[in-house]
């Protein structure tokens, strides 16, 4: 087995996502298959699609679906790992 071909991501391919609205609500809730759940407002929603390389036009299309029909799923075929967020300064002991 060459080193190119292990994989260090921790993402299953294809990533598997449920996206949920509730009627009159203003966040979507996002369901993976390990059953983890994030409540994001919709341009939160969309960076989080965006910084794990889905398709912006499908995931526009799965947004709008559950907004009006409360639910929609999304497959993204090669997931990226998302950027780590900056670690604000550590206090010096």
């Amino acid at each position: 087995m060459l080193k190119s071909d292990i994989s260090t991501s921790v993402l299953k391919v294809p990533l598997h996502v449920i996206i949920l609205r509730e009627p009159f609500g203003e966040f979507f809730t996002l369901v993976l298959d390990n059953r983890h759940t994030e409540e994001l407002e919709p341009e939160d929603c969309r960076q989080w699609f965006k910084d794990r390389g889905a398709d912006m036009q499908k995931v526009e299309k799965a947004l709008d679906q559950t907004w009006n029909f409360y639910r929609a799923e999304v497959n993204i075929r090669n997931p990226k790992e998302p950027p780590m967020p900056q670690i604000p300064y550590a206090p010096k002991l």
